[in-house]
Order: C-alpha cells, then sequence, then structure tokens
C-alpha cells in the first residue's frame, strides 16, 4: 500500500482535513481503492458537540475529523480503526477555580494538555477489535475540569480494558506502551484493502509513529500547502532520533528548514458549502490531486 502524509505546518487550523478529504475523494472518483487514516487525535467535547452527542449515545469515543475523513473515503471500517488513539479534552471549569479562589492557576494550567485531559481510547486490532480505555481520574476528581460523567461511566462499559491516570508521566507511559501497538496494528487492518492511505497527522506534530513510511508527504498551512520528498522526510527525522531527540514529539517547526520541497501550490479559501461536499471539492482542489499522483 502507498501512502501520502499530510502534516499541519502550524499548530492551529492548518486545514489538513480539507486537503486529507479532498485527495482521498479524488483518488477514489479516478477508481483507485484508497483509504484514510489519522493516527492520534485529540479534540474537546465542548466544541464538537454534535459528535460528542453521537458518542454518547453510541458509548463511543471518535472525533469530528475522522467523521468527515471517512465520508470522503466511503468507508464502512469503525471510526476507531481509522483513527486508533484519541484524547477527549475539556475545558477548564473558570467556575471552580474562581470559587477556590484560584483564579491564578485558571491562566497558568490553561496551556497544560494533560489538566484538560479526561480520557484516551487506544484501538488495538487482533483477531477482533480491542479499545483500551484511559482515564485521568485527578482531573475528574478535581472537578477542576468541565466533563460528563455520565458519559465517561458508559466509555468504562463498553472498553475491553480501564486503565486509570494521576499524572503526565503515568500518561506518557501508558502511551508508550499502547500507542504503538494500536497505531501498528489499525494500519495493518487498513492495508488489507486499500491501495493508497492518506495518513493525517495531529496539528503540527511529523511523526505520529515511526514505523509508518510514507512515498509522498505534505505540508499544509491557510492558503498554502508544500509537497515534500518522502524519502528526505524519514532521513531528517532518523537524524533526529540518532540525536537523541523522540520523533513522536518533533514538531514542523523543528524539522521543515531541513526538508527538501519539491513544490508549491497556492490554495483558495473556499465555502463551507463547498467543504461539505465531498466531490465539489475534489475539483475544487484537482491540481493538489493531480499533482499528488503525479508524485507518487
Amino acid at each position: 500500500m502507498r501512502s501520502v502524509f499530510v502534516f499541519g505546518l502550524l499548530p492551529e487550523s492548518p486545514g489538513k482535513t480539507v486537503i486529507s478529504s479532498a485527495l482521498t475523494r479524488g483518488m477514489i472518483n479516478r477508481g483507485i481503492k484508497t483509504c484514510v487514516f489519522k493516527p492520534r487525535s485529540g479534540h474537546n467535547f465542548w466544541y464538537q458537540y454534535d459528535v460528542f452527542l453521537k458518542c454518547k449515545k453510541e458509548g463511543r469515543l471518535f472525533c469530528e475529523d475522522i467523521v468527515k475523513l471517512r465520508r470522503a473515503c466511503e468507508n464502512s471500517l469503525p471510526f476507531e480503526v481509522l483513527n486508533p488513539v484519541d484524547a477527549l479534552m475539556g475545558p477548564l471549569n473558570a467556575e471552580e477555580f474562581i470559587e477556590r479562589k484560584m483564579v491564578d492557576q485558571l491562566y497558568l494550567f490553561e496551556d497544560d494538555v494533560f489538566l484538560h485531559l479526561i480520557a484516551e481510547r487506544y484501538t488495538i486490532c487482533k483477531d477482533k477489535i480491542e479499545n483500551v480505555l484511559c482515564i485521568n481520574t485527578r482531573a475528574i476528581r478535581s472537578r477542576l475540569v468541565m466533563t460528563d460523567l455520565e458519559y465517561v461511566r458508559e466509555l468504562e462499559k463498553h472498553a475491553d480494558k480501564v486503565l486509570y491516570l494521576n499524572s503526565s508521566d503515568e500518561w506518557n507511559s501508558i502511551f508508550q506502551d499502547y500507542g504503538p501497538k494500536a497505531i501498528r496494528s489499525c494500519y495493518r487492518r487498513i492495508s488489507e484493502k486499500s491501495d493508497y492511505a492518506i495518513v493525517e497527522g495531529f496539528n503540527d506534530a511529523v511523526c505520529p509513529e515511526e514505523s509508518l513510511r510514507y512515498d509522498l508527504v505534505i505540508g499544509v498551512a491557510p492558503g498554502v500547502i508544500i509537497f515534500y520528498d518522502a524519502k528526505d522526510f524519514h532521513d531528517v527525522i532518523e537524524t533526529f532520533k540518532d540525536l537523541g531527540k523522540d520523533p513522536r514529539s518533533l514538531r514542523a517547526k523543528n524539522i521543515i528548514k531541513y526538508l527538501k520541497k519539491v513544490k508549491t501550490l497556492s490554495i483558495p479559501a473556499l465555502p463551507s458549502s463547498h467543504l461539505k461536499d465531498y466531490d465539489v471539492l475534489s475539483k475544487d482542489l484537482n491540481q493538489v490531486v493531480e499533482s499528488a499522483l503525479d508524485m507518487i
């Protein structure tokens, strides 16, 4: 299976899902068996409430992006297989901080990802699909993060295994144990029935799992996409690893100045109606699809 990796040049809203959806539908419309894969994601239920309601109804955990991506590729695989690691976040409970006279901490903790974490799911494909749920008991018990306890209990009931954590170190340790297994096993599953995979990164992270190899790499920011040489991309990540850097911690800002650019395309702003119609979207971004196919 050949693969294209799409990552964000910037950490916030770079437009990866738009490009990934256009590539996927454009390839499918050309008769190419294409699947999407989002190895790791994180989302805040407060800002993805429609999907949260669907998750709560079904006792599942998945993000809005994978719903869009699966719709673009018209695939029937479970969201959990297409997106094997997903973290559920919540906003800090401002009222609780203020009532406890912890106003300074409210602003100090706003950028602490762990303190926003409610739960994280790891999906492992063996003979059957196994879902491992990791719950941040510290956040839930402290009431400093807004959450829906009824939903968390439903996730516990539906999980094959539940782990509880109280620190960011424990979270990192659990990810080290389960993250690679989940990503590799689910990637193998999608490769069984696809000729191409469009792999979408998490924000501006450039290495969701170092065992994944790509044939083309695309960096995305509002108004522009840049095609990079895949071999050069992997060589740069390997160099950082040799220097003692964990590849999974690398961000776009760490590596793009070392990458070999192959082509740059300007991307227009598009109306929301086009973003929801993947056939129209793939035509709007036909130059992106054609360029990718020429380079793979």
